[in-house]
């Protein structure tokens, strides 16, 4: 039907990152653009006869890198409380310094990447397959003609001032929208840890090295209305969402009375109390569990009201080994898994030069739903010159916000996209370098 109708829709192969922030052998330098990852050696435990046990870290977050958001909590009667910190992801390898002789770029390596491979703003293809977006100059005869002007016949089904594009979304929702259907991804993991070469390793453990992969995505809070009685006011209540350092493991086998906190003997009142628990983040640090007392949302106009706080000081530190870490379930609350599997490296190789192949497939197939174009400047009447000594006629009516004409920038973050996905690979007595290659298939609806 499509093709008697001389309709195409076009579909795009969208790559992931495959160039890293790695940490040099002397463990302080950071390099940028690296065509592999190396793993973040986080966790080291004496068991005995000189015998130590690691456990390192690498992951992958798809889509940019996101952040911890911070929210006031108040008291019942609106006095200052504290903060709630929700992060639901791991920090990414990030930079700091402009750039500049007086404030050079530092990289800094975090032992997790974000992939990318949602959006690319400035991808020519992608712009042509979105409804709201102004085609590139090499794709079509028209174009942007200048800054938050827009050539009249472009896109002429698409409004070209705020009011309309609002009513469009509010009547047609997916108006300005794209299809997902799964990223792909080939992840080729070696061993490069040379017990030979490092004393601190042991020499006759896990030659094959024993890998962890964990394919999860935080899970979003189910949003509850109620009405307010006096005047019939709608009120939205939710859940904080999880913090990673905290809140990734839970297991009924790991107590307070037992080997989560060294601090608290079998016999204490609350040693059969279970806590949520995270990753150590560098050795000689330790994993932080969430403290036995919640602090609870007692602000009523609060949309969290009723709920435990994630306070910027709930963690507590907690003494689990690699091994217990390593097989530490997810905790299923907080994060949906996807895929969670163990393995060995290769039995072709012991230690340095062991390998494995592993292909992910997420799946999203899923349509997205984008906020159409940004808004720009407001047109100003003509007498209402500024700038140059000239004041703007009082007479003159305000424009309402609502006539603000749109500029050719898209809004590029799906509004229906409830979460991301973390690729996590916990790796025991060998330290991993990962090769990664992909992409996400997306096609015009």
């Amino acid at each position: 039907m499509l093709d008697a109708l001389n309709i195409t829709k076009q579909s795009i192969n969208l790559p992931v990152e495959t160039k890293f922030h790695v940490t040099g052998t002397d463990g302080t330098t950071v390099e940028a653009g690296k065509p592999y990852a190396l793993s973040k050696r986080v966790l080291e435990k004496e068991i005995g006869n000189d015998h130590k046990r690691t456990l390192d870290v690498l992951g992958f977050q798809v889509g940019t890198s996101m952040h911890a958001d911070t929210t006031a909590v108040k008291h019942a009667d609106g006095s200052a409380f504290t903060n709630a910190v929700e992060a639901p992801y791991p920090r990414c390898s990030y930079n700091t310094g402009a750039g500049t002789t007086a404030d050079p770029t530092v990289y800094h390596d975090t032992g997790f990447h974000a992939l990318k491979g949602m959006y690319e703003s400035d991808n020519i293809k992608l712009q042509s397959m979105r409804k709201s977006a102004i085609p590139s100059a090499n794709l079509s005869g028209t174009h942007e003609l200048s800054v938050d002007s827009v050539d009249h016949h472009v896109h002429t089904e698409w409004p070209q001032v705020l009011s309309e594009q609002l009513k469009l979304l509010n009547e047609s929702p997916y108006a300005d929208s794209l299809y997902y259907h799964d990223m792909k991804l080939r992840f080729m993991i070696t061993g490069v840890d040379n017990p030979d070469n490092n004393s601190n390793l042991p020499k006759a453990s896990n030659h094959r090295g024993l890998v962890r992969m964990v394919v999860l995505r935080p899970l979003s809070r189910r949003a509850r209305l109620r009405h307010e009685g006096a005047t019939n006011t709608p009120i939205v209540n939710y859940g904080y969402m999880a913090n990673w350092n905290t809140d990734l493991f839970f297991s009924k086998k790991r107590m307070l009375g037992g080997p989560i906190a060294a601090g608290i003997e079998e016999d204490d009142p609350f040693g059969d109390v279970c806590t949520t628990y995270g990753l150590p983040t560098a050795v000689g640090t330790k994993g932080l569990r969430r403290a036995k007392d919640e602090v609870i949302c007692q602000d009523s106009s609060d949309v969290h009201y009723g709920h435990v706080v994630p306070y910027a000081d709930m963690g507590r530190d907690h003494d689990l080994s690699p091994f217990q870490v390593m097989t530490s379930p997810i905790n299923r609350k907080d994060y949906m898994v996807i895929s969670d599997k163990s393995f060995h490296l290769d039995v072709q190789h012991h230690g340095v030069g062991s390998q494995r192949v592993e292909n992910v497939t997420i799946p999203f197939r899923m349509k997205a739903r984008f906020a159409g174009r940004k808004s720009g400047n407001q047109v100003l009447p003509v007498d209402a010159v500024i700038g140059n000594g000239t004041t703007a006629n009082p007479d003159t009516p305000a424009i309402p916000f609502g006539d603000a004409i749109l500029s050719a920038v898209t809004e590029d973050d799906p509004l229906n996209l409830v979460s991301k996905p973390v690729i996590l690979f916990l790796s025991m007595d060998q330290k991993l370098s990962i090769e990664v290659e992909g992409y996400t298939s997306i096609s015009e609806c």
